[in-house]
């Protein structure tokens, strides 16, 4: 959020017993786009299925600038995001911070029912390396590229959306070539401040381990005094029989 600055000056003249104070303020928006900022708290982590914290809690936030380069159909982003990290089904532990870029906006002669997003993604954990290799010397952080198509869909009773989504890194976290697809859709209740949302994620590569698997989450979510919140189910399958998946977690967030 962006605060204004008041500075005020006062000029003795020669000569001037007194004089009036002038005053300057810095503008309360950029000449071009706009910047905000969100922030939340999280019971728990979890990152397409797996736990990022080991069932500890989560402050997260970030910062985003975004300017329209072609009303309703081009608008371009980017910005920082950043989130504790503690171990869990991923074993890394610190900070998480991501740094990313796109275009999104309608799709021309469709705008009124599809929209689409894409641009990269960098995953960086700060001073941390790859203890899983033996020798520590490879660095966790990737890159990511992604595109995304979403569709209103026409009804008169309730909003609805449906989103596919898919990622592409040529080095991900866990392996190379690790690629992600996830198919989304949310619902408003008719009559009511909550929105239903459920997703299921599909990895496309064989994990470390061994492991291709497929992510699934259910929420729940409304805004009140302010504050957006949001409760969450997910679990997965093909992970590992002697991992527990299944969690239960809530956020509570702010946006300016």
């Amino acid at each position: 959020m962006l605060k204004k600055l008041l500075v005020v000056s006062a000029l003795a003249l020669p000569l001037t017993i007194s004089q009036e104070a002038k005053s300057f303020e810095f503008p309360e928006k950029l000449p071009y786009g706009d910047v905000s900022a969100n922030v939340s708290f999280y019971s728990q982590y979890v990152w397409r299925g797996e736990q990022q914290n080991a069932g500890q809690s989560a402050i997260q936030g970030g910062l985003d600038y975004g300017v329209t380069l072609l009303d309703t159909y081009i608008d371009f982003y980017t910005g920082i995001w950043g989130s504790n990290v503690s171990g869990g089904t991923n074993p890394v532990s610190g900070n998480e911070l991501d740094y990313y870029g796109g275009f999104s906006g309608a799709v021309p002669f469709l705008e009124d029912y599809f929209s689409y997003d894409g641009g990269f993604l960098y995953y960086d954990y700060p001073g941390m390396t790859d203890h899983n290799t033996g020798n520590g010397e490879r660095n966790v952080d990737f890159f990511e590229y992604y595109g995304s198509l979403s569709l209103a869909v026409p009804n008169p009773f309730t909003d609805i959306g449906i989103s596919y989504y898919y990622g592409f890194s040529p080095s991900g976290y866990q392996a190379d070539n690790y690629d992600y697809q996830n198919v989304s859709m949310e619902i408003a209740i008719p009559n009511t401040p909550f929105t239903i949302s459920g997703a299921a994620g599909f990895t496309g590569n064989e994990m470390e381990g061994g492991n291709s698997y497929t992510d699934y989450l259910a929420s729940l979510s409304t805004s009140a005094f302010g504050l957006d919140l949001g409760l969450y189910y997910t679990t997965v399958d093909g992970y590992g029989d002697d991992v527990d998946m299944d969690q239960v977690t809530f956020s509570i967030g702010k946006s300016f």
